[in-house]
């Protein structure tokens, strides 16, 4: 879920890494929009962070399933510890393949 003054809405992340991610969504904020987000963690735990977007797509294509999205760059200016944890996860996960 992502929130800035015009109201919440939903999307999907595709790409994430420590310092921003890629949201899947219909609804469009122009570059510079500050964002609150509640990412949904592997156990289902809300994960925090502040991000502004900082490029808009109208189709990207997800290397995973070859469809085109929608969605919005975000550059993370402000995360919350479940979100360090998170990434050192998902950074330890990868070492390991």
């Amino acid at each position: 879920e992502l929130a800035d003054l015009r109201g919440s809405f939903t999307a999907r992340t595709v790409d994430v890494s420590r310092g921003g991610l890629f949201a899947a969504t219909a609804q469009m904020r122009p570059v510079g929009t500050l964002l609150r987000m509640r990412v949904l963690g592997p156990k289902g735990d809300p994960i925090l962070a502040v991000g502004v977007v900082v490029r808009c797509f109208t189709n990207v294509n997800d290397a995973t399933d070859g469809a085109g999205h929608q969605g919005l760059a975000i550059a993370l200016t402000s995360t919350s510890e479940a979100w360090d944890r998170f990434w050192d996860d998902v950074s330890a996960t990868d070492d390991e393949s």
